[in-house]
């Protein structure tokens, strides 16, 4: 069943199913931020974020006949958004370089100490992982994934999957102990 605040956007989403060009634009206006955050986490940068926002909602018009009332639209919507970034990644970051996939090196990095970091910050440090590394990191850590989907959204085997994963959670020791080594030196150890 639709939560209490899809029902407040039901009214809403069943003008955009008909073409209404103003509703469009408040649901586009409502969920813009919302999509942001999550395309900012895939993208390499903000222009590149913006543009799958704007392939996610393309695609989010085009398919809202599709959406489910009784489901929450918000998680929809959240599907929508992670397979667009997903279809930007296969599209222009299909291949990554031999560099991104080498080993990377131990790090003495203490994973308590992000618990007092800003969402906003670790979403930049992110951001510095390989578009392939942080495509499954994103999908594992945050979006809760298992390696067999992520596998079959990515076109990739679920081995790798997991190699990838492992990956990028060493590499990301190392852009965190760094970050705080620069950003906050009294977190050095």
């Amino acid at each position: 069943m639709a939560k209490d605040s899809d029902k407040s956007l039901l009214p809403l989403i069943r003008l955009c199913k008909k073409g209404d060009r103003s509703a469009q634009f408040n649901l586009y206006r409502r969920f813009y931020r919302f999509g942001m955050g999550i395309c900012l986490r895939y993208a390499s940068s903000e222009e590149d974020a913006r543009e799958i926002v704007n392939d996610a909602f393309f695609n989010i018009f085009t398919k809202l006949k599709q959406y489910d009332e009784q489901r929450t639209f918000v998680s929809w919507a959240r599907k929508v958004f992670i397979h667009a970034a997903i279809d930007y990644l296969r599209k222009y970051k299909s291949n990554p370089s031999t560099e991104e996939l080498e080993q990377v090196p131990e790090s003495e990095f203490e994973p308590e100490s992000i618990n007092w970091m800003h969402a906003d910050e670790i979403a930049q440090l992110i951001g510095q992982l390989p578009p392939q590394y942080r495509a499954v990191y994103n999908l594992y850590e945050i979006e809760g994934y298992k390696h067999e989907e992520i596998g079959k959204l990515l076109g990739i085997s679920t081995g790798t999957s997991k190699s990838n994963l492992a990956r990028a959670r060493k590499k990301m020791e190392l852009i965190v102990a760094n970050y705080l080594k620069h950003n906050y030196p009294k977190y050095e150890r």
